[in-house]
């Protein structure tokens, strides 16, 4: 019997550690960016911020242009306009985003849905704070077609992004990074999107959870057969 658990142990272990392990690292990685940073998305839950904001000393602001294209309807039944968005810092173009859909009805920030967002950043340590700007660069028109496909789709392997952060000193720097090259800050600077948010080591934390996935395995199925192993060990060989 004691053999028979050690075994079964064995098993339930091992075929659960690939998919737990990322699983943990993931919220170890989780509580080591809430120690060091403080990040808030300024429309975070899309609730309609603002697209001017004044950071310290400096003031941003965002404009579209419509291209007089047709107007269509996304898959979620927005109705788009083709805009390019010119993205201001006091005053001055900092970037413009070409062509870019934006969704008309909706107030500020939400026009431009995940492309664009409003994020401040303090380092906890030196207490400095810092805002940014990112953009997701794969600006894509999403058209539903008539056998239920979506015209348009990134996959999230191929998204890339660019972001614009203004310093309390006025003081401006760019930096790009991809959804499968980025740092761990870059990670939480990347906003929700259909499939949900982003992780640095897996995105499965952001799925949507059963009890099947991931309470029942990996994490029961691992913790099972680390009860199964510690029953079925045969210790007293080590007594004698």
């Amino acid at each position: 019997m004691r053999k028979t658990l050690l075994i079964l142990g064995v098993i339930l272990f091992f075929i659960s550690l690939p998919s737990s392990f990322p699983l943990i690292i993931e919220k170890v990685y989780d509580h080591e960016m809430s120690k060091k940073y403080k990040i808030t998305e300024i429309n975070e839950m899309y609730k309609g911020a603002p697209t001017a904001y004044r950071f310290a000393n400096s003031y941003i602001n965002i404009y579209n242009l419509s291209k007089n294209y047709e107007r269509y309807r996304d898959p979620w039944d927005n109705l788009i306009d083709i805009s390019d968005i010119d993205i201001a810092i006091n005053g001055e173009t900092e970037e413009i985003l070409e062509e870019y859909p934006v969704r008309l009805g909706e107030e500020g920030l939400n026009q431009y849905n995940h492309y664009l967002s409003y994020w401040l950043v303090e380092e906890k340590q030196s207490g400095k704070t810092s805002f940014v700007i990112v953009m997701q660069m794969n600006g894509v028109h999403e058209k539903a077609l008539p056998n239920g496909d979506i015209e348009g789709f990134v996959p999230q392997e191929e998204l890339k992004y660019s972001t614009i952060t203004i310093q309390e000193d006025g003081t401006i720097s760019r930096d790009e990074f991809s959804y499968e090259n980025k740092n761990k800050l870059q990670t939480k600077l990347i906003p929700p999107m259909h499939f949900g948010g982003a992780g640095y080591f897996t995105d499965a934390w952001f799925a949507y959870p059963s009890i099947i996935y991931p309470l029942i395995y990996p994490f029961f199925t691992m913790i099972l057969g680390l009860i199964f192993i510690l029953i079925g060990f045969p210790f007293k060989m080590f007594y004698y």
